[in-house]
């Protein structure tokens, strides 16, 4: 059974989704839709029904359609709408289906140039049509999508919307919007030159007819400075009638001109376009210095009207300052003084919530736009108490009154006594808070935290904390917006770092935490995205869990780094074996022991046998490897040096295994051989005068040895004689031989010799292998 598609179209009491239609994914039956709809507008009693159907799929319509069927429908649509015995309620229909299809069609290459050249009979319709509902929603499509093939008609067309201007038929946003567009109809010439020419024309116009229009509406109050009227204005229609209507129809047509030049310097536009800024700062500034009271202060009947209407005119007069900052931006800082006292004034003078929440929007724009240029970091102190004063409840208030009471009895002094008591009378209640007030407030409050609270000074970064902790703590608003706007200002008051005051951090999470529970799952979720955002502040970043990627060569170098920090806690007098020796890598030292260590390496040893000055092969080995790697040269590789250290220390080793022999050898010889000092002993017995002077010929030896070295090293020669000199003399045994004397002279120099070899090696592994920190 085949579902019949012409039933869907004509029957009335059938509906589907739309989107059902369109998504069912068979292209058969959506053409079969669409030609059965077209089938039906020639009829004139499914006619109805099918515009309604074809208006509710051009709606949700998402993929283009094919040529030929854009072009049976809008030659369809075309045919109803430019008949003018056609009933009105059918021309609205295709009217606003042909807007829809006009925007569908412009993918479309091959239907596009069709409907291009069907603008000039639409518009020709579109001029002598008096319905609104019938040709605005066809204009703007039109205006937009083709302005070229609108030149033509660029005349007409600017005087339709000056007819509307007051009439209150079209929704004064829609009438800027159009007059917005109405400067881009026609050819822009070289380099757009005709746009910017009629766009300064239409804006100068506008501006005229609004000044002239304000002096006619205050004539009567005194208050009102008068703006100079010079120049052509738009032809305004009159309103007809009486007094009163005549000034019902001046205050509509001057609210509609207040957003006409609101869009013209808001709405998007082809090319730059020249305004003048003081022009509409005088605008806004004259109407704010009405109030109520001034206007009422000549006792006319009209004036009583105009301070009913003139909230509604400072609401547009602050939406045009807002205009202003958007469309200017950085360029509208020289007049930020003005700004700032137009905004403070009328902040204290204004007494409507309607005003006083466009104020606090326009307050918010104001300082998210140009941030610190603003400079209200320093005018604080009078925006501060109107922000208390519509975000801070009125607390309730107690009044005591006395009352007196004769007292009876007693004596005559006595006599005339009273008793006085007191009683509290409530005399204010809570004071309603208005939400879309305390809305706009938390928002511009919030611009202002986020933008300039670390310029705050100490005074106005507290007040504004104790302003928002008390009413989070006082559960003082239940309104969910309200509520958000509070979290997010609580999340941006804390992460804000004021110099000069403290963050109150500390008080916000126990409030943000307790908002995550809360049954409206929107502040659930504001209260957690704070909390996130409070996540870098309440647990910093450690820069040393942040390690990077490392090559294995500088792995080697850290554990480098690591084994001698080990190792220089330890004693390295108790590392005197063989396997201490090979396992050390870095042996740190101390200052003098550095200093005696290099004064060791510049010298040479003494030969334990013979006392000749000779250098050791590992000194001639480690000097050009000491000066490489002190150099910097990252050709060595720590395995080289680890080889070279082995070398030495097994030289060091027969060295002293050399020495061993020959101490043995001497104790054979003589075994009653008196007992080598201690360097401590030495030192003490350095100043006895009972010890026997020192072997002549082992004196000369050793000074010997020190002026040889008197030309590499002159401050270690010099301090290592006066050592040597300190030293304690031996008793020269006269019965024995010169080897003995010799033997004798050896064994009292042997623990210097061993204290050198140490302090030789340990010097000699430090060079050979560097900070491995510093190598980079």
């Amino acid at each position: 059974m085949s579902l019949n598609v012409t039933d869907l179209v004509h029957n009335e009491r059938i509906t589907l989704d739309p989107e059902d239609i369109l998504d069912c994914g068979d292209t058969e039956l959506k053409t079969k839709y669409y030609n059965a709809i077209i089938n039906a507008m020639g009829s004139y009693t499914t006619k109805p029904v099918a515009l309604k159907k074809l208006h509710s799929l051009l709606l949700v319509e998402t993929e283009t359609q094919n040529a030929e069927t854009v072009g049976k429908i809008f030659a369809a649509l075309s045919k109803i709408y430019t008949k003018a015995t056609e009933p009105v309620c059918n021309r609205i229909l295709s009217g606003q289906c042909i807007a829809l299809l006009l925007k569908i069609a412009v993918d479309i290459g091959e239907i596009q140039k069709e409907m291009s050249g069907n603008v000039s009979t639409l518009l020709s319709v579109i001029v002598n049509s008096d319905s609104v509902d019938c040709w605005m929603p066809v204009l703007r499509q039109v205006m937009t999508l083709y302005p070229g093939p609108c030149g033509p008609f660029k005349g007409q067309i600017w005087k339709k919307l000056c007819g509307e201007i007051g009439c209150g038929r079209i929704k004064p946003n829609d009438l800027g919007h159009l007059f917005a567009l109405s400067g881009q109809l026609g050819g822009g010439g070289r380099e757009g030159v005709e746009h910017t020419r009629t766009f300064s024309n239409n804006f100068g116009l506008v501006a005229t007819t609004l000044n002239k229009a304000l002096n006619e509406l205050f004539a009567n109050v005194e208050m009102f400075e008068r703006f100079p009227s010079s120049g052509d204005v738009i032809m305004l229609s009159g309103g007809g009638g009486g007094g009163l209507v005549q000034q019902t129809t001046k205050l509509a047509q001057i609210l509609d001109l207040l957003e006409i030049e609101c869009s013209l310097i808001t709405k998007s536009f082809p090319q730059v376009r020249e305004i003048d800024c003081e022009l509409i700062l005088s605008q806004v500034s004259r109407l704010f210095t009405l109030t109520p009271d001034c206007v009422l202060q000549n006792d006319i009947p009209s004036n009583k009207m105009l301070a009913l209407v003139l909230p509604s005119l400072q609401t547009l007069a602050s939406q045009l300052l807002q205009a202003l900052i958007l469309s200017t931006e950085e360029d509208l800082i020289p007049e930020v003084a003005t700004i700032n006292n137009i905004l403070i004034k009328s902040m204290h003078m204004v007494s409507s919530s309607k005003v006083m929440e466009s104020l606090f929007k326009v307050l918010n724009v104001y300082v998210r736009t140009l941030g610190a240029s603003t400079g209200l970091q320093f005018c604080m102190d009078r925006i501060l108490p109107v922000f208390a004063k519509y975000i801070t409840p009125q607390q309730e208030k107690l009044l005591l009154q006395s009352h007196q009471q004769k007292r009876k009895g007693g004596g005559k002094k006595k006599k005339n006594k009273t008793d006085e008591s007191l009683t509290a009378t409530n005399v204010t209640t809570k004071k309603f808070i208005n939400v879309k007030i305390l809305r706009a407030a938390l928002e511009a409050l919030g611009g202002i935290v986020e933008n300039i609270g670390c310029l705050l000074s100490a005074e106005d970064f507290l007040g504004v904390s104790s302003m928002l902790v008390n009413l989070a703590v006082g559960s003082q608003i239940q309104d969910p917006s309200c509520l958000i706007s509070l979290i997010q200002n609580l999340g941006s008051l804390s992460s804000v770092q004021n110099p000069s005051f403290s963050s109150p951090l500390r008080l916000c999470l126990h409030f943000l935490q307790q908002a995550t529970k809360h049954a409206n799952q929107s502040v659930g979720e504001s209260a957690r995205a704070a909390l996130l955002q409070l996540t870098p502040v309440m647990h910093p970043p450690c820069p040393s869990l942040a390690i990077s990627h490392l090559q294995p060569q500088d792995m080697r170098n850290i554990i480098a780094k690591m084994l001698k920090g080990q190792e220089g806690q330890e004693d390295f007098e108790t590392m005197s074996n063989e396997s201490e020796y090979e396992q050390e890598v870095v042996t740190p030292v101390v200052p003098s022991q550095v200093q005696q260590s290099k004064s060791i390496a510049k010298t040479t040893i003494f030969d334990l046998k013979d006392h000749k000055v000779t250098k050791t092969p590992s000194t001639e080995k480690s000097k050009p490897s000491t000066t490489k790697e002190t150099r910097g040269d990252s050709d060595d590789s720590i395995d080289e040096n680890a080889a070279l250290i082995q070398e030495n220390l097994k030289q060091i080793e027969n060295t002293k295994r050399k020495r061993q022999e020959s101490e043995k050898s001497l104790d054979v010889v003589e075994p009653k051989k008196s007992k080598v000092p201690t360097p401590s002993q030495s030192k003490t017995k350095s100043d006895d005068s009972d010890l026997a002077p020192k072997s002549k010929s082992a004196d000369l030896k050793l000074k010997s040895a020190d002026s040889a070295q008197k030309s590499k090293v002159a401050g270690s020669s010099s301090s290592k004689k006066d050592n040597k000199q300190e030293k304690p003399e031996k008793p020269v045994d006269n019965s024995g031989t010169a080897k003995a004397s010799e033997n004798t002279e050896t064994s009292g120099e042997e623990l210097d010799v061993e204290t050198m070899l140490k302090d030789f090696s340990d010097k000699l592994n430090e060079n050979l292998l560097p900070d491995p920190w510093d190598s980079d």
